[in-house]
């Protein structure tokens, strides 16, 4: 008998429950019944970088810094500003090529509009101009990056062929 009325009690409330979410009207017998219910859903923000190309910087020839860029998309639904992080794969995350282990450290600026340099794992926050119709810009890539290794840090390391990876993040603010 207890837990029959347990049963009901909680069949009971589980029904409160859901009768008080709902805001649907059911029709009434007739010749005409009218019923109505309502509609939701939720839009995350959401953001994509996309047409990402390797960068190059060719082959040190003994003099000047080697340089390189690569245009890229930046997508954002709805409006609003974004943020955006580099990190390298060096160690804590640097900005560095590797070779075995010998290292060549590299500067990244982030272009959009203008030049920001950029620190490893640091936030450059209230960026604006996020294609806001297509994930993939249509085609029009909207910002960019370049990097440099300094020809003093060219001059003074080993030869041999030189990697590593950026990783860039882009999140809604």
């Amino acid at each position: 008998m207890k837990y029959s009325r347990l049963v009901k009690t909680t069949l009971f409330a589980l029904g409160v429950a859901s009768s008080s979410v709902m805001a649907a009207t059911q029709g009434t017998l007739g010749t005409t019944s009218t019923g109505t219910l309502d509609i939701t859903l939720d839009i995350d923000n959401l953001m994509r970088v996309s047409n990402l190309d390797d960068i190059n910087l060719g082959t040190y020839a003994g003099a000047g810094n080697l340089t390189g860029s690569d245009a890229f998309c930046v997508y954002r639904n709805g409006a609003g500003n974004y943020s955006i992080t580099m990190t390298g794969s060096g160690a804590a995350n640097a900005f560095t090529l590797a070779n075995g282990g010998n290292t060549l450290p590299y500067t990244v600026e982030f272009v959009n509009g203008g030049n920001n340099a950029m620190s490893t794992g640091t936030a450059l926050t209230g960026q604006a101009g996020a294609n806001t119709t297509s994930d993939t810009c249509g085609g029009t890539d909207n910002v960019s990056v370049n990097v440099a290794v300094d020809n003093a840090d060219l001059a003074a390391a080993p030869a041999g062929n030189y990697s590593g990876t950026l990783t860039i993040v882009v999140a809604p603010e």
